[in-house]
């Protein structure tokens, strides 16, 4: 609770800039060491500039590489026994810097065609220089995504619907089912009730009515734009959107840190 006080007024001060960049600063004085050491041994590994890392995982260049490899064979596991991986359109909804996606090729059948797409400019230009064998393209905040009606078999977000407005909600699940082909998978990640604890008494009543919960710290979209979903909000999300909820594993809590929800969905269309 004191933490989300916190942070309220240090958003009304204008000073969450400014600790972003001590906190940027602090984890690379940190990984120092360990980032020279990772670059001297792994010379052929294509890492995004030091604040993209930041703004999107951390800044250990070892935890970025070698965790996105396991990251995306845990994705996979969620949907293998609802698609056989092959010859599949793949996309990674909100790709950041490629850090699973640039794993997927190398894990599952290479007749499956794989694709990122980002509203962050920058990101979309490092990895379409950077990492081979996968399409690249921007997006922006609001829908819609530069791809055909029924040109998905997979579509996967992990951790984007919790930086979204309730409004966003809605649009771009439309947006995604659109994409998605008929039987498609949507493969989501949320806030759910392992994170409930990080929200004020009031809002946790909110919460529990299936209200959608947003600390808008920065701007929509911003990693401090933060939104909770509650299991009901989501199947609420689901009904109206045609999408049948073939799997939801509530988020436990790891070593003293929540873990999201994990929802897997299928479009069924008319």
């Amino acid at each position: 609770m004191k933490k989300i006080k916190l942070k309220k007024i240090l958003s009304k001060l204008n000073l969450l800039s400014f600790i972003e960049f001590i906190n940027f600063q602090g984890q690379k004085w940190k990984n120092r060491k360990s980032n020279k050491e990772f670059k001297k041994n792994n010379p052929k590994v294509k890492l995004p500039p030091d604040f993209y890392l930041y703004e999107t995982f951390n800044l250990n260049y070892e935890k970025f590489f070698t965790n996105g490899k396991p990251t995306a064979t845990w994705l996979v596991n969620h949907m293998i026994e609802f698609k056989d991986f092959k010859n599949l359109s793949i996309l990674d909804w909100g790709c950041g810097t490629g850090r699973v996606l640039r794993h997927l090729p190398a894990i599952i059948n290479s007749s499956n065609s794989f694709y990122g797409t980002d509203y962050n400019k920058k990101y979309i230009k490092w990895c379409s220089e950077n990492l081979e064998g996968i399409q690249f393209k921007n997006n922006f905040l609001k829908p819609p995504l530069d791809f055909k009606d029924n040109s998905m078999d997979i579509i996967y977000g992990i951790s984007i619907f919790t930086h979204l407005s309730e409004k966003m909600h809605f649009s771009w699940t439309n947006e995604l089912t659109r994409v998605l082909k008929n039987d498609g998978i949507l493969f989501l990640t949320t806030h759910g009730d392992a994170h409930r604890f990080k929200l004020l008494q009031k809002e946790q009543v909110l919460y529990d009515h299936g209200n959608l919960v947003v600390h808008g710290y920065r701007k929509e979209g911003n990693r401090l734009y933060a939104s909770y979903q509650s299991p009901k909000f989501m199947r609420t999300l689901c009904s109206r959107n045609n999408l049948e909820v073939l799997k939801h594993t509530p988020g436990e809590t790891v070593n003293g840190k929540p873990q999201q929800d994990i929802w897997v969905l299928k479009i069924t269309k008319n």
